[in-house]
């Protein structure tokens, strides 16, 4: 209650981060309201030393520990006037109230204090310290005659590489730092950058976003290297002084996928990412388990790169990483640059329905559907139409009719769709979408989309085969799969999909997959899925990985 009345100040020493409470009138130096003022100084004090973990003001918590909640207690059981104990309890809650006030206003003015004195270039901050102005604060220090220059030498580093601020605050890096010694290349070789290339960053952020943000560019420092990018790639065509370039560039971001250059997505991330990470499912993930070497089935370390090709953290600096990754990028990408390479991505989104399908289709326990009926011919013996009853089905039809009927392959798997081939003389000539609707016992068939080759309109003859084919099935002339198709119907209505296993997709989903991607792969695609293997190298690049995953001499296994 004294306390709230009294005149409270801090005031800060050269040199020094600590605060130094004045209070008026001056209390007794024993007791519990010296031990308070103890407690208010570390408060104020942590705020110009620690960034988030400062001391916390709880004067609650000594009042208990002092027995203030027992003595209420006491007084209440004795029959006090409960009245006057409420009014004792609000004027200690509002004197609380003012202490804590004062001393929050205590701790901003250290704070600004403190920074405009050490560090200006951080002054703006009001909220505490970040972790970068707490290094340079060097508050381990705090009164020792060495701290002045080391303030000055860690100002200077930030505003030069800020950038790299994670870095320099890498106890190694801050040695030298603090001692005065050159800086460039000790942090060029930390980094495992040339002199040059790490001038790129020098000068690439400016001092207040070094200092308030969490993250900064030595993610893209070691992306650049790790991909093995020239310099007059990098943000800026590499060259110092260049923050505006840098803001915006993709390496700084995080994409989903390491599979592919970061700035390869950079202007239709998403789509490109959805396609890597599709082609990781679809090609190079059953590619991968195929070349696993047998003897090391349960290697943890193996067992995360099939499953996530990637390298653990620990070896994604090696030159076999860099390799891999290098390997990958000439295999998938090739010589494209990423405009070319995002067209060819938008080119592959309009087949990654038949791709879903496929994926689906391999991964349940359970595939395909029934289909309406057994496969029907025509009078003169010319025409055909065929039940699709398979994603696989679907594709073939699809590549051949260069259509997307691959799109469809939800609704036929729930049953509620069917899709027919109608042939002519043996070759496909049309695709018609038939729906069922109503009972599930006695559905009626509903003509949908009907197409010929890339989605045109069918010939006449074709019209009359589809009504033709129609009045048979519905007259039982041509007998559908009734019960079949029912039971599937009310089973999938009611429990849903059946279950998918999580293992990687076999390989021949890959080569059935493999046609579906030759848009997005580098120009001439082979037409077969192992000689592109082959041929782009990819083999060689997995058979490297494993072996020095490994730490072995690579040998391909052709």
């Amino acid at each position: 209650m004294a306390l709230s009345q009294a005149q409270l100040d801090a005031e800060v020493y050269d040199n020094c981060l600590e605060a130094e409470l004045h209070v008026d009138p001056t209390p007794s130096a024993q007791g519990p309201a010296a031990e308070l003022l103890n407690h208010i100084a570390c408060v104020v004090s942590d705020v110009a030393r620690r960034a988030r973990g400062e001391t916390q003001l709880d004067i609650s918590a000594r009042l208990d520990d002092w027995g203030y909640a027992l003595l209420m207690a006491d007084l209440l059981n004795g029959g006090a006037c409960e009245v006057e104990l409420t009014r004792i309890s609000e004027s200690v809650g509002t004197a609380l109230t003012r202490v804590h006030k004062r001393v929050e206003e205590l701790c901003t003015q250290h704070l600004r204090a403190v920074l405009e004195r050490d560090a200006p270039q951080a002054a703006f901050l009001s909220r505490g310290l970040t972790v970068q102005a707490e290094w340079l604060l060097v508050p381990q220090l705090s009164g020792d005659p060495s701290r002045p220059d080391i303030l000055i030498r860690r100002a200077q580093a930030g505003r030069l590489f800020g950038s790299l601020v994670s870095v320099l605050r890498e106890p190694a890096i801050t040695q030298i730092i603090d001692r005065g010694e050159p800086l460039t290349p000790a942090l060029a070789g930390h980094l495992g950058l040339t002199e040059a290339e790490l001038r790129a960053f020098r000068g690439a952020r400016d001092m207040r976003a070094s200092i308030e943000q969490w993250d900064d560019f030595a993610v893209a420092a070691r992306r650049l290297k790790t991909y093995s990018v020239p310099r007059h790639q990098w943000p800026g065509a590499g060259q110092p002084e260049r923050p505006a370039v840098w803001q915006k560039s993709p390496w700084l971001g995080s994409p989903r996928t390491h599979l592919i250059r970061p700035d390869y997505l950079e202007e239709k991330e998403a789509g490109v990412q959805d396609a890597i990470l599709a082609l990781k499912d679809d090609i190079l993930r059953p590619l991968v388990t195929n070349r696993r070497p047998a003897a090391v089935s349960r290697d943890t370390v193996i067992a995360q790169f099939v499953n996530e090709l990637d390298f653990p953290p620990s070896r994604r600096g090696s030159m076999d990483y860099r390799a891999f990754l290098l390997g990958l990028h000439q295999a998938i990408v090739g010589t494209r640059k990423p405009k070319a390479f995002q067209e060819a991505a938008a080119l592959w989104h309009r087949r990654a329905a038949s791709l879903s399908a496929l994926r689906h289709e391999h991964t349940a326990e359970r595939p395909g559907w029934p289909a309406l009926c057994a496969p029907w011919r025509s009078c003169d013996g010319r025409y055909d139409v065929v039940a699709l009853t398979s994603a696989s089905d679907l594709v073939i039809e699809g590549n051949e009719m260069q259509h997307c009927v691959g799109g469809y392959y939800d609704v036929c798997r729930r049953g509620d769709t069917q899709i027919l081939s109608v042939r002519r003389d043996g070759r496909r000539a049309a695709t018609v979408e038939v729906a069922l609707e109503g009972p599930i016992e006695a559905p009626a068939l509903k003509v949908g989309q009907f197409k010929a080759i890339r989605n045109t309109r069918p010939a006449d003859d074709l019209h009359d085969v589809l009504r033709d084919f129609l009045r048979d099935v519905r007259s039982q002339a041509h007998a559908m799969n009734d019960v079949t198709l029912a039971r599937y119907r009310r089973r999938m209505h009611k429990r849903g999909d059946y279950a998918w296993r999580s293992d990687a997709l076999p390989l021949d989903h890959a080569r059935e997959a493999y046609p579906l991607y030759r848009p997005l792969l580098p120009r001439p695609a082979p037409s077969s899925f192992d000689l592109w293997c082959v041929e782009s190298g990819l083999v060689d690049t997995i058979d490297r990985a494993f072996a020095a995953l490994l730490g072995k001499p690579s040998a391909s296994r052709r």
